[in-house]
Formats: structure tokens, C-alpha cells, sequence
């Protein structure tokens, strides 16, 4: 992974891409090298540190000591070579990592690398990435509930390291009592949903004669398809019933756009169309001045593609009729 260090001059970023060459030689050398010389792990690491408290039998001793006690003085110093080596691709990274989008330091003085790139400097004005498009997926989500479930109380969470779109069902029902609304559905998305989903129109679908939020979206691009004007995806979606919500996973989506999306400058005070929802700090530190608009699309997801082909060609074609008044 190569971290490049915020402003850092053309000619430094340009001394970093020739390091970071130099550095995928020597990882090759060392991932592929070492088998000429038949070499178990343990001796590697041995060889690489020369102060590694691994434990290796006396036979392995023996063998590395033919390596680096060899009578010859440039055999010898042949796999010193390897050790310095090591050495540079360890002092490489620490360099890269110095000062990077993901180095701090606390008040202690103390280092720290977070998992997650924070960005200080003006980008999204003064926003992280991740907490521009969390916040962007939250509102638009949680506006989604509001108009199209509007009686079933939802928790929105986006979590940027979440592999999977998870669920967590209330444990009250809304006919079963009504404390049901002192509970709630927890549902984590990523922070991408607003961008791969609710942009491209495909927050929407029925399944099951029911009204469902697809909470995640891959393209699965099928070239026969393709060709009749259609995209094709392998989505999650969350279907509710009672206000008690489930996850249905790896479903089959055909989609048809009508209208691409747009998204235009705000040109007026009010800022631009995001939802504002959830506490004031979130509220205060996010600015948005684009109105957006998202893509129009008929669809039609199931969990068989044959089944979902024949439904989605119907639709397409009464959509067709529809438009043209017939």
C-alpha cells in the first residue's frame, strides 16, 4: 500500500514513485527469490532479522550457517545483501506512513494510524470522506422510510469498514403492542450507498407484491443483456412486514433506465436538497450545495433470473405503450 504524504512537492511524489518501484523489486526478490535457496519461513526470518527470537531446529542452523560462513568472502556477504534488503523495504514504508493521510498524532505525543483516512485540509470542507457520503446515506435513507414505510421505526447506520449490509429485526412488533415504537430496526449500510443505490435510481423495487429498499447493488453485467438495454445486479434488499424488517441476500435485479441522474449547483441560500435529519453537530458541520436527482428506472427483482427476464421485458414494454399513448 503506498501513502502519499499531504503536501509533498512534484519532485518528492516524483522520488516516492521511483522508491516504490525499487521497493516491488526487492518484496519480488524476496517473495520469489528465496525459493532457489530452499529456505523453510522460519530461516527467512531469521536471515531477514538477524535478531529474530523465532526458534529453529540445530539442522537449520547448520544449513544457514553454510550460507553465511561461506570460505568465499562474496558468497558470504551474499545474503547480507538480502538483510539490507529487509531493512530498506521496513525503512520505505516507515517513511510512507510519516506525515500521511492516516498518521495523527495524540496530545501525548504518542503515534497512531488509524484504519480510516482523515482528511483536515479543505477536502469536503474540512469533511472526512467518509463522514460526507455517511451523512449523504443516512438522510436520503432515512427520507426513503419516511415516504415509503412511513409507520415502521428504523435506525440508519452507515459503517465504512462493514464488509455486509447487516440487519438487526425489532423485537416488538407493530400490532403486537404499542410499545412498538419504543423499539426500533437497526440497518447498517455503507457509506457508497447513496452513490451505487439511490443515485442510479435503484433504491426502489417490489418483491413479492411488497414495496422493498435495496440496500446494496453489484453490476453483474450480462452481455445478451446488455445488448436489449438493460443492467443487471446481485442485490440486497430489506422487506418489511408488521414493522418488523428482513434481509433478503443475493437476489437477482434487472433494471431499465428512463432518465439518467442529474446533479446541479445550488444556486440560492437553502443549500441543496439533502434531507436534514439526525443531531445538530452532524447538521452543522455538513455543507452541501448540489441539488441531486436521481436516475428514473423501471425494475424487477427475484430470486430467479428467467422469472425475472420475463417480467421485467412486460413491464418495459407497457412503459413503452404507456409513453406512447396507446
Amino acid at each position: 500500500m503506498i501513502f502519499i504524504n499531504k503536501g509533498s512537492s512534484p519532485n518528492k511524489q516524483s522520488d516516492q514513485f521511483v522508491d516504490h518501484k525499487v521497493l516491488e523489486s526487492y518484496l519480488n526478490f524476496l517473495a520469489v527469490g528465496y525459493k532457489s535457496f530452499g529456505l523453510t519461513e522460519m530461516q527467512k526470518v531469521n536471515l531477514l532479522s538477524k535478531r529474530s527470537k523465532a526458534s529453529i531446529s540445530q539442522e537449520e542452523k547448520e544449513e544457514l550457517r553454510n550460507f553465511t560462513s561461506h570460505r568465499k568472502h562474496f558468497v558470504n556477504h551474499g545474503l547480507d545483501s538480502i538483510y539490507n534488503c529487509g531493512s530498506a523495504i521496513r525503512e520505505l514504508r516507515k517513511e510512507r506512513k510519516f506525515k500521511s493521510a492516516i498518521y495523527s498524532n495524540k496530545s501525548d505525543g504518542k503515534k497512531v494510524f488509524r484504519k480510516e483516512r482523515e482528511y483536515s485540509q479543505g477536502f469536503f470542507n474540512g469533511q472526512t470522506i467518509n463522514s460526507k457520503y455517511s451523512y449523504i446515506s443516512k438522510m436520503f435513507a432515512n427520507q426513503w422510510w419516511d415516504e415509503h414505510q412511513s409507520r415502521t421505526n428504523v435506525k440508519i447506520q452507515c459503517n465504512a469498514l462493514a464488509r455486509e449490509i447487516t440487519v438487526f429485526p425489532s423485537e416488538v412488533g407493530r400490532s403486537a403492542s404499542y410499545q412498538y415504537y419504543n423499539h426500533h430496526n437497526d440497518i447498517n449500510i455503507s457509506p457508497s450507498w447513496f452513490r451505487n443505490v439511490y443515485m442510479k435510481g435503484l433504491a426502489t423495487t417490489t418483491y413479492k407484491s411488497k414495496t422493498a429498499f435495496v440496500a446494496n447493488a453489484k453490476p453483474h453485467p450480462i452481455d445478451r443483456i446488455k445488448s436489449s438495454g438493460l443492467d443487471v445486479y446481485k442485490i440486497d434488499l430489506i422487506t418489511c412486514h408488521d414493522g418488523i424488517v428482513a434481509l433478503e441476500k443475493d437476489l437477482w435485479y434487472l433494471v431499465y433506465e428512463s432518465r439518467p441522474f442529474d446533479i446541479r449547483e445550488a444556486h440560492n441560500d437553502w443549500g441543496g436538497n439533502v434531507p436534514h435529519r439526525g443531531n445538530d453537530s452532524e447538521r452543522e458541520n455538513f455543507k452541501n450545495n448540489y441539488v441531486y436527482n436521481p436516475a428514473e428506472t423501471i425494475n424487477c427483482a427475484s430470486d430467479n433470473f428467467r422469472r425475472a427476464e420475463n417480467v421485467m421485458n412486460g413491464r418495459v414494454q407497457k412503459n413503452l405503450l404507456n409513453a406512447m399513448g396507446v
